[in-house]
This record gives C-alpha cells, structure tokens and sequence, in this order.
C-alpha cells in the first residue's frame, strides 16, 4: 500500500511521533522512510542608533544545527527497528524541501508533526504541514 514515506522532522515532539507512526506503518507495509529536515535561519536584531542591524547565524552553525535533527531522528527511527533509505538536510523553506522529497522519490504518503517548532510567520502565512497537505500529490497524515 505505502512502498516510500516521507517523514518531515525538525525535533519537537509532534514531530517525533510523526516518525515513530510512520516507523510503525513502514513495518506494518514494507515501507522504505525517507527522513526530511530544513534547518531555519534565526536572526538577531540589535538596535544601533536610530537603525537596526541583522545579525545572521553562520551557515556551518546552521548546517550543523540540521545534521543534528537528522541524527536525532535517525536514533530514534533505529529504536524503532526502522533504518531510513535516507536522510536529507533540506536548503529552502521547509514546505517546498519536503515537496521535492515527495517528488524525487515518488513517495505514496508523507507523515509531519501537526505544531512544529515554527515561527511566529507560520501563523501569518500557513504552516508547513498546511502547505504541504495542499500540494502534495499523495497520501498527508499529519500527527499532533
């Protein structure tokens, strides 16, 4: 029935258990899980004057940052007796990362956390999970 799952991690909860359902359905189906994650920039304003000045996080701090949501993920999809295809540090929005997975790997369902770690735009602009439900051609489950 799911032969390819994507799964969307970025270290909250619901996202951990997004991974552990979508472990469960791999067994269950014979599933190959194909973990997704996109590091987001935090920048840090700091007032100068009558101006502003945006400090950026250094992109080796962000990569790293990425590697460990990856790894973390992959420990616990291993606990679950469940070894990922692959495992993918995304470089874009997190919508349009998880939306090339699917893509590329022409995957039959993608699993995400319903809340993630999300910024405040996400409520101005829809969440990732939103986002993806709507454009993606396959099966969204989305776990709180």
């Amino acid at each position: 029935m799911f032969e390819r799952i994507v799964v969307a991690v970025d270290g909250s909860e619901p996202a951990k258990h997004a991974l552990s359902l979508a472990c469960d359905l791999a067994g269950k189906y014979g599933s190959e899980i194909h973990l997704v994650h996109s590091p987001q920039l935090e920048t840090t304003a700091i007032a100068v004057g009558s101006g502003a000045v945006e400090i950026k996080p250094d992109a080796d701090k962000i990569a790293e940052a990425g590697r460990k949501v990856i790894e973390e993920a992959e420990n616990i999809a291993a606990a679950e007796g469940c070894k990922p295809a692959q495992s993918v540090v995304g470089s874009h929005d997190p919508a349009t990362d998880i939306l090339d997975l699917i893509e590329t790997v022409k995957a039959d369902m993608v699993v995400m956390g319903r809340r993630g770690l999300g910024s405040v735009a996400g409520l101005l602009m829809g969440s990732v999970s939103q986002k993806v439900s709507h454009r993606a051609m396959c099966t969204c489950m989305t776990v709180k």
